[in-house]
């Protein structure tokens, strides 16, 4: 009797330990059955959402963090064309940002943005750049903050096109921005001056044109100092006042928080 209880026990808790790793196991990376009905759900949203198109799942993949399944949809036939379908574990479709990603262009001003990254890190990381960076990175703006300058002939989101290509270089000119930080041992603004010349000179030479600069060296911060500001005629007077108006910015930010 006393053996059979034992076996008993031994048996519940063999059972236990594989339900408990099988809970696990699926919460961790989802199981069979539920990949296959979150992929039938896929296919008839595509089916019903998107007739007559050539959607197609490109991958099914689990996320554990939120328990369900992410449907990466691709068109062959445009490279601005992706979306992704978020599907619980039970075959409801969650979510669906093909509104913001392909009719909302979310998927071309992405593209463009890190086209126009790739560009001045080449630039800013070349041997030929004779600075260091402590920070140093270009931004396509296509959304405006509220309340921030708008800059006439910059282009909007709205007004992107899918699968269209841009010479992302002559964009910069009106939705590019830069970030850059610069370590030196000599912190003054004419430093502030050259680095700002030499900067510009080495981004015009490789046709990447941006609308301003946020400017770091040392204690001198430049905000939103304008590409075309920058040439040498009363240059370092510009570097001088623009440091002033940063620091009344931070200030009024400063005291606004308090």
């Amino acid at each position: 009797m006393k053996k059979r209880v034992l076996k008993i026990s031994a048996l519940s808790l063999a059972i236990v330990l594989i339900v408990g790793v099988c809970w696990f196991a699926n919460g961790l990376v989802g199981n069979p059955v539920s990949k296959a009905v979150a992929r039938h759900t896929a296919k008839k949203h595509l089916e019903a959402t998107y007739p007559n198109t050539d959607y197609v799942i490109d991958e099914l993949s689990y996320s554990f963090k939120d328990g369900g399944y992410y449907a990466h949809i691709v068109s062959p036939s445009s490279m601005d064309g992706h979306f992704t379908l978020r599907i619980s574990m039970l075959g409801k479709l969650r979510n669906d940002d093909y509104s913001s990603r392909v009719e909302g262009h979310g998927n071309v001003a992405r593209r463009l943005f890190f086209e126009y990254r790739e560009m001045v890190d080449a630039v800013l990381g070349s041997s030929a750049y004779p600075y260091t960076v402590a920070m140093g990175y270009g931004d396509l703006e296509f959304d405006r903050e509220v309340g921030a300058e708008v800059v006439e002939g910059a282009i909007k989101r709205s007004e992107l096109v899918n699968d269209k290509f841009y010479n992302v270089g002559e964009l910069g000119a009106k939705n590019g921005k830069l970030v850059l930080h610069i370590k030196s041992d000599t912190v003054t603004n004419e430093k502030a001056a050259e680095i700002l010349l030499k900067t510009k000179e080495l981004l015009d030479q490789s046709g990447i044109s941006f609308y301003s600069v946020h400017f770091v060296l040392g204690e001198i911060n430049l905000k939103d100092f304008l590409y075309t500001d920058i040439y040498e005629d009363g240059l370092l007077d510009r570097v001088v006042k623009c440091a002033e108006d940063t620091k009344n910015y931070y200030h009024e930010q400063d005291k606004a928080k308090s």
